[in-house]
């Protein structure tokens, strides 16, 4: 009874602010932080791997593979955040994980022909150092989050 009657208030108060925008407002703020953590959470993880996986890879093809499908996937993932939409609070807080983005995707890329050329694959690509600066910028997103 009082799930139905909680029902019957939330769906009464979709219907009234709906023509507001502000379920929209809503609903865009919480697909930002949780986007954009869950983006973050995955350089984070990818920092953590990224020494592992290249040792392996030096002395192993199926972990060279692997590395470069990572990266390539790694590629994809700053792309994809990169379209996300943003709510006007944290325009400026997006531009910056996106000017870290653009520095990120020229280390991958530069990782990529060290793969390609046989040399170590982090070496001079300031990946780390990107990493740990969007690192940064994570505590200001879970702040956003929910």
């Amino acid at each position: 009874m009082i799930r139905k009657s909680v029902s019957m208030l939330l769906l009464s108060i979709m219907l009234l602010t709906s023509g507001c925008g502000i379920m929209d407002q809503v609903g865009q703020t919480v697909n930002f932080a949780t986007e954009t953590t869950n983006y973050l959470q995955s350089l984070t993880d990818f920092g953590q791997d990224m020494n592992a996986l290249a040792e392996q890879a030096m002395n192993d093809l199926d972990a060279r593979t692997d590395l470069k499908e990572r990266l390539l996937a790694l590629k994809e993932q700053v792309t994809q955040y990169e379209a996300l939409q943003v709510p006007d609070y944290a325009k400026e807080l997006h531009e910056s994980v996106t000017a870290y983005n653009e520095t990120l995707q020229q280390g991958l890329d530069q990782a990529l022909t060290n793969i390609e050329q046989g040399r170590a694959v982090f070496e001079s690509t300031g990946i780390p150092d990107t990493i740990n600066k969007i690192n940064e910028l994570l505590s200001q997103i879970n702040q956003l989050a929910p």
